[in-house]
């Protein structure tokens, strides 16, 4: 059975509506949360597109449905990357700004390829800009939290998938134009809302399964208590502060300070081959064994699932590297005991206010970027992030 054009953006429509309406209510009525309401503006932008796509598809071209439905699926696509930056704790506003844009920039498009271009006003226009949009929200899902999240993995792949597709449909449509074989064999209407439909499904599903554990606060490294995490050192917001307050004093007082990050190696391996009770266990391992090695009057946090930060003084990048190795060598001193086989390991990534001032925004960037070069290497290893002139010169 093959289905119609017409159908297939029918049953689209049905499918977004309904995933739509039980994950606005769940929002509603559950956890209202920022995630679940950008997600939510995501799915109600999803909703008008259809009917506007239905009011364009009723056997007279409605010129003001078209532009409603270019700017709104804009919004949606938008909104599902807005969600995914506030999942990972980062800034929601810069996002609005970005999706704006974009809207203007199709809009414009759109009005200016006018009622004579038809249903097809600024579909290249669109396509490109839903293209950006879905592989910054495909970014998005692989950094931070999500990525170490099945669910954020899946997202990710989605919208690699919608913004190659989405990319490669605009490009066709610009050398082939609408009438040409390549784009109505490979690239119509019909092929990308039955995509369309895969995808919303998939994507739905996923993001269903990450306010559920975001819900629950299944993963020990995700919560909080009070101003720790669940692991038992402070949690990122209490960080900040206690280590901007630090950094401001030692500045005053002129006295040296290390900031030591912590990535446990392996943990997305560790929750799907053992379990998310192995990799709890981790976690906690982890954070007490920091606490335990850092030195009495330094601050422990915990920036992610996986990812401390010790803030401590330091003399120099040797003694700061030197404190590193103490906590890397008491990982290994037991296993975990749902996976007797496996020995914690991390990679660590150091950086000193000699080097990078007294910022702390700088000094995790420098520890940020330590940490991906070790893990770039294989992990289980320590690397000083020098700053820019000192790496010139060497």
């Amino acid at each position: 059975m093959q289905l119609d054009t017409m159908t297939l953006l029918q049953l689209n429509g049905v499918v977004i509506a309904l995933c739509g309406v039980v994950f606005i209510l769940n929002t509603a009525f559950n956890r209202n949360d920022s995630v679940g309401r950008i997600w939510s503006l995501a799915f109600i932008a999803g909703m008008m597109v259809t009917i506007a796509h239905g009011a364009s598809d009723t056997g007279q071209m409605i010129w003001w449905a078209i532009v409603v439905a270019n700017v709104t699926l804009t919004v949606a696509v938008g909104s599902v990357w807005a969600g995914l930056r506030r999942y990972n704790g980062r800034s929601r506003s810069r996002s609005f700004w970005v999706i704006a844009a974009f809207s203007v920039l199709v809009l414009a498009a759109t009005l200016l390829h006018g009622e004579a271009a038809g249903r097809w006003a600024g579909a290249a226009e669109l396509w490109i800009g839903l293209a950006v949009l879905a592989a910054l929200g495909a970014l998005e899902a692989a950094r931070g939290l999500l990525r170490r999240n099945l669910s954020g993995r899946i997202l990710s792949v989605a919208l690699w998938t919608a913004a190659v597709a989405a990319t490669a449909r605009a490009v066709v449509f610009t050398v082939d134009g609408v009438g040409g074989a390549v784009f109505a064999t490979y690239f119509s209407t019909a092929q990308f809302a039955a995509l369309s439909l895969c995808l919303v499904v998939l994507m739905t599903v996923a993001a269903a399964a990450l306010r559920a554990q975001q819900g629950s606060g299944s993963a020990v490294g995700d919560v909080t208590d009070g101003i720790h995490s669940a692991a038992g050192v402070l949690s990122a917001a209490a960080f900040v502060q206690a280590a901007t307050d630090h950094l401001d004093r030692a500045e005053n007082a002129g006295v040296g300070l290390a900031l030591i990050g912590a990535d446990i190696d392996n943990l997305p391996e560790i929750n799907i081959a053992f379990g998310r009770v192995a990799g709890d266990e981790a976690i906690t391992r982890f954070a007490t064994k920091l606490r335990a090695s850092a030195p009495v009057l330094s601050i422990v946090g915990h920036r992610a699932s996986g990812r401390f930060l010790v803030l401590a003084g330091a003399a120099s990048a040797a003694e700061a590297r030197a404190l590193a190795e103490r906590i890397q060598t008491t990982l290994v001193d037991e296993t975990l005991t749902e996976a007797s086989l496996i020995r914690l390991t991390a990679s660590f990534g150091i950086a000193d206010t000699f080097d990078h001032g007294f910022t702390l925004t700088a000094l995790s960037a420098a520890v940020n970027t330590a940490i991906d070069t070790v893990k770039t290497a294989g992990g289980n290893n320590i690397a000083v992030e020098l700053a820019a002139t000192d790496s010139a010169r060497s």
